[in-house]
């Protein structure tokens, strides 16, 4: 507590109310009974310093030019009438900002914040940031405890006393600075005698937004490949940005994290000009973060697979999916409002839904279209080809008849030579009957044959496409999937409240543990650098301690992990289980239930649209399937000539075998096999590249949703480790 009962405010003598926050340079007070304004008492040497700059920001009436800060409002003086501090406005229901893009921290302290929540707070901490350059200011000290969230997403930047502002030529700077969040450029210097720029507050911003959009972790806290683990700010320093894409820089991202490819192009681009060397002197701007947060808050959708995630419309994979299997944690849960006291248990056609009728009409359009084998063809009327026409004739014999009368008459003209006669004679007698044969080439119209088929079976693949059958089958394929898992939810939720019951006291001792946030709890040996290494590996409350995690940890060890070990045993040590049902209980039920109905939701409305759908795409198949397609017709206007050729020619038609790849084959004639593709890692149109973060070699993967799905992209062999991508 201040040794102070009561401060003059512009004359005017006020009691001190609560004691709101402490830092290192003061004490913050509520101003008696009011709830709008909020007094700051220096606790430094240094008062004359700050008198004089405290006093310059009251003239320069910062406050009025940005209502996101809490800049001086007016002086603080003490009875006697000498400088202790200033007044400013209250930041009343915010709390840090560790609070929320720590995961541990946020179920306690913003349960109601989803991933929409997390973009929203990025694009208004910008905003705020753009508010005090365009006050003409720069912060210079960013750092997460300057920043405070409100349960509605607004920012509010406090310890503005700090900032770097100009007023009469005169430049009050800004002295301090947090390592984890000051630029390459400035690591290691003395800050006290240095002119802040906005370009190095866009490094720091350019952190903290990172930071909300990863769930915590720092850009440049990754797994060292090979040597000495090097601490944060020396990364920062040589510009070893984890996450980059572009270039390799000896680590790899922690695990479970998300890659830059699940965002969009334009969020990726602004985070490797914030962290790369090449634009180091022209960071992106707070409006140009504005802009695309924006655009990045408006384009997340709602996972298929776990309702309570919302991730980047062109990820090719739900992040929050995979960080969760891979950490074992929930990142988000249902926001439960008021607690159901009463337990119901789930049931699929709540709500007016009937979902037997809904299902009648579903597999009664369903069956109501057989599958159709080929749409109607016309008439077909082929000859054989000139190719069949011409092997059918046979070879010219002239020249073999004129050697057979040419020995004939010269045995008689000279009987002397009777043995090359019968030599000449007998030669040309087997020209003459092997010209009577017809040499065919069989197998060139066998293949030609084959190959019809296949371009058929294609051909008809593509209509049943286009027609709309495919689209149906797969619809209702969805629709039976969608049905089924609805069924089966009320036998999920009874498994869950069961797996609760058999966990209940575990569950009880992480929820008491999830309470001891580390970065509230002064533990030895924890700085402020190891705790973004935590926080970047999902370490962040006494919940998330363990041995075996600590030690997956860069820079830990067994004994440097031994301060936050005893810690979470003397907070287990006073954890007392209660068996009695409590909120605690009813909470639990009541977010299994809002998961099971969240669950629910998308699967009526699928199934609602379900006949409509359904029935739409019944009517275009109808249409079409009178309607002769040119495609399919060429295509067996082909099979048929070529079956033409071969009864032409005598040719047996071929069987027809499957390949694994789906082509045609047939055992016709002994071919010269396919020379095998090979690879090379050196380059070349056939080499598989070289991931672009880590070296390795790349491999063909296939996305299974986004902007992208269905199409194959290049993605380092070393995944999960390692996510660099490239496009094919």
């Amino acid at each position: 507590m201040s040794h102070y009962s009561e401060v003059v405010i512009d004359g005017h003598a006020w009691s001190l109310g609560n004691r709101i926050g402490k830092g290192g340079e003061g004490v913050v007070f509520a101003i008696g009974d009011d709830s709008r304004y909020a007094v700051k008492i220096y606790t430094t040497s240094d008062i004359g310093v700050k008198e004089q700059k405290v006093t310059a920001m009251v003239r320069a009436r910062l406050a009025n030019q940005s209502p996101l800060v809490a800049f001086p409002l007016s002086i603080a003086r003490s009875k006697s009438g000498s400088f202790i501090g200033f007044a400013m406005k209250l930041v009343a229901d915010h709390k840090p900002l560790h609070d929320l893009y720590s995961p541990g921290s946020r179920k306690q302290y913003f349960p109601q914040a989803d991933y929409r929540f997390l973009v929203r707070t990025a694009a208004n901490f910008a905003r705020a940031v753009a508010s005090v350059h365009h006050a003409k200011c720069v912060i210079g000290d960013i750092n997460h405890s300057g920043i405070l969230v409100s349960p509605k997403a607004t920012v509010a930047l406090i310890d503005s006393d700090s900032f770097q502002f100009t007023e009469s030529g005169r430049n009050y700077l800004c002295r301090v600075g947090v390592p984890e969040y000051t630029p390459p450029e400035l690591q290691g210097q003395s800050l006290a005698n240095i002119t802040r720029t906005a370009n190095h507050d866009a490094f720091g911003m350019a952190v903290v937004i990172f930071q909300l959009l990863f769930m915590g972790r720092h850009p440049f806290v990754g797994t060292v490949r090979s040597g000495d683990i090097p601490p944060l700010h020396e990364n920062i320093q040589y510009y070893r940005y984890a996450y980059t894409d572009l270039r390799d820089v000896g680590m790899d991202q922690p695990p479970g994290t998300p890659s830059l490819t699940d965002f969009s192009p334009d969020i990726a681009n602004l985070f490797d000009a914030a962290f790369s060397q090449r634009f180091s002197r022209n960071r992106p701007t707070a409006l140009d973060w504005v802009t695309s947060l924006a655009a990045l808050e408006a384009s997340l959708e709602q996972c298929g697979e776990n309702p309570l995630h919302f991730a980047p419309k062109g990820a090719r994979e739900c992040a929050w999916c995979e960080m969760e299997t891979r950490l074992g944690t929930a990142l988000f849960l249902p926001y439960i409002t008021n607690v159901d006291l009463h337990r119901r248990d789930f049931e699929p056609g709540a709500g007016g839904f009937n979902i037997e009728l809904i299902w009648a009409r579903i597999e009664a359009i369903s069956r109501s279209v057989p599958e159709p084998t080929t749409p109607i063809l016309g008439s077909v009327t082929v000859s054989p080809s000139p190719r069949a026409v011409a092997e059918s004739k046979p070879k010219s014999r002239v020249g073999a008849y004129a050697f057979l009368a040419g020995a004939i008459a010269g045995f008689f003209i000279f009987p002397a030579a009777l043995f090359i006669w019968l030599c000449v004679g007998f030669t040309a007698f087997n020209s003459i009957q092997e010209a009577r044969k017809r040499r065919i080439d069989s197998g060139v119209f066998e293949r030609s044959y084959l190959e019809a088929l296949d371009r058929s079976d294609k051909a008809v693949a593509d209509w049943k496409q286009r027609i709309g059958y495919s689209s149906f089958k797969s619809l209702s394929e969805e629709l039976s999937v969608a049905h089924n898992t609805l069924r089966k939810l009320p036998e999920e939720e009874r498994q869950l409240r069961q797996e609760y019951q058999n966990q209940r006291r575990q569950k009880q001792l992480e929820e008491y543990l999830n309470k001891y946030d580390i970065q509230h709890n002064s533990v030895k040996g924890i700085g402020p650098a190891k705790l973004a290494t935590l926080t970047s590996y999902g370490i962040t409350t006494a919940a998330d301690i363990s041995l075996s995690k600590l030690l997956s940890v860069p820079g830990f060890g067994k004994a440097n992990s031994r301060g936050l070990l005893d810690w979470r045993s003397k907070l287990e040590r006073n954890f007392v289980y209660r068996a009695q049902g409590n909120d605690a209980d009813r909470r639990e039920m009541a977010r299994i239930k809002a998961l099971i109905e969240a669950k629910a939701a998308p699967l009526r409305k699928k199934l609602n649209a379900g006949p409509g759908n359904l029935e739409a795409l019944a009517k275009r198949i109808q249409a079409s399937v009178s309607v002769v397609d040119p495609a399919v017709r060429q295509a067996h206007n082909y099979v048929e000539q070529a079956r033409c050729d071969l009864n032409f020619l005598g040719i047996a038609v071929p069987t027809r075998h499957r390949t694994s790849h789906g082509s045609s084959t047939a055992t016709i004639q002994t071919t010269r096999p396919r020379p095998r593709r090979t690879y090379s890692t050196s380059g070349g149109n056939l080499s598989s590249p070289n991931c672009p973060r880590c070296g390795s070699r790349m491999t063909k993967r296939l996305a299974r949703r986004g902007r992208n799905a269905g199409n194959h992209f290049w993605g380092c062999s070393r995944y999960p480790s390692c996510k660099g991508t490239r496009n094919i």
